[in-house]
């Protein structure tokens, strides 16, 4: 008996095994491999670049012009970025030689759109020969160089001269680094569609940067991760958290059932709803103050509907898709309001005592400014 089961199992895998390809491959050059992995990563090293490149075009006027609302949360910025060929490894590096042509110089790789470095006339692709006249290293003590004679004088908001050579042609510019939001908005590598906030920094997938074609979607939503971080979401989330399961535990441990746990999830994302209904409205106000068409924002709502239809009418983390798009209109009629007369664009804070000046982080006015429903 045992013998059969034995013969049975090996007929079995011998079937199994037996059903692979059964066409001739034709013969594969290993060189011809090896080439086109090499085309193949410069051209994802080439979409990044671009993709850095968009994504720094639309932080500058955001983290500019802004400056005034992240308060305490600032710092000088040029916003301009420099790499030479010993900032880079691996097959990163052979892509950013081939493609770029990068060496041992430094070279302006990432100016941003309406950035100070932009304004004063510095492009992508310029050689920095020198920085206040002392003349800039070559290969590793290049970055060291940037360390101990431009970022001081950054921080200090105090005016830098360039000499760079571009092309053939030497050129000089004065740049005058200016205030912005000291929230850094970091482009990550990965399939996912997202963008969130962490309360010091954003972060952009690439997956969401490919979803986006427009500057001004993209840039909106850029907008509304800003305004998790300016007006302390994760900070109000963390503390929302700890004051949830403290009183859930009061709650179970008196009651003897769940109540507190089914009390904690509501109130969790009745909190979460409203951290979204505010950086919609806040968001909305710096897309306007940066010069973004911020208009386009409720019709992406109506997007979202076309691939989740059962968000139109239902709160999860997020508000319900239809509340959301006419909280919305109601944010953007109010600003249009307030640009038709000449006055600035500031979200409507709530006013706990007259003494008191709110602050951004204090809270806003969510039923009579952001759902447009009155007092």
């Amino acid at each position: 008996m045992v013998k059969v089961r034995v013969l049975l199992v090996i007929s079995t895998l011998v079937v199994l095994f037996g059903c692979g390809a059964v066409t001739k491959r034709p013969d594969i050059d290993e060189g011809e491999i090896a080439a086109e992995a090499n085309r193949m990563y410069e051209m994802v090293v080439g979409r990044d670049q671009q993709m850095i490149k968009r994504l720094g075009d639309l932080t500058a006027p955001l983290l500019i012009g802004n400056a005034d609302l992240c308060e305490s949360r600032t710092r000088y910025v040029i916003f301009m970025g420099v790499h030479n060929l010993e900032d880079y490894r691996g097959r990163r590096r052979d892509a950013m030689e081939s493609v770029y042509e990068l060496d041992e110089r430094i070279r302006v790789t990432q100016v941003g759109r309406e950035g100070p470095a932009h304004i004063a006339g510095i492009r992508e692709n310029d050689v920095i020969l020198a920085v206040n006249d002392i003349e800039t290293p070559r290969g590793m003590a290049a970055t060291a160089f940037f360390k101990v004679h431009v970022a001081p004088l950054v921080e200090a908001g105090k005016p830098i001269k360039f000499s760079l050579l571009r092309k053939a042609q030497k050129i000089t510019a004065i740049v005058q680094p200016v205030m912005a939001c000291d929230y850094p908005v970091r482009l990550v590598a990965t399939d996912v569609v997202n963008a969130y906030a962490t309360g010091t920094s954003i972060i952009i997938n690439t997956a969401l940067m490919s979803a986006f074609q427009s500057d001004h979607e993209l840039g909106v939503v850029v907008a509304h991760e800003l305004a998790h971080n300016i007006m302390g979401h994760i900070e109000k989330g963390k503390l929302e958290i700890w004051k949830d399961f403290y009183i859930m535990k009061i709650l179970n441990g008196a009651t003897g059932t769940n109540v507190g746990t089914i009390y904690a999830n509501f109130s969790y994302l009745n909190s979460s709803v409203d951290f979204e209904y505010e950086a919609d409205y806040v968001g909305l106000y710096l897309a306007a103050r940066a010069g973004l068409d911020y208009e386009l924002a409720p019709e992406f709502l109506r997007k979202l509907a076309l691939d989740s239809p059962r968000e139109i009418n239902r709160n999860t983390t997020h508000p319900q898709l239809a509340a959301r798009y006419v909280a919305q209109e109601a944010a953007i009629a109010e600003i249009h309001r307030k640009m038709a007369l000449g006055q600035p664009l500031i979200p409507e804070m709530k006013i706990e005592s007259a003494a008191k000046k709110p602050t951004m982080k204090d809270g806003w006015a969510p039923v009579a400014v952001g759902l447009g429903m009155g007092n």
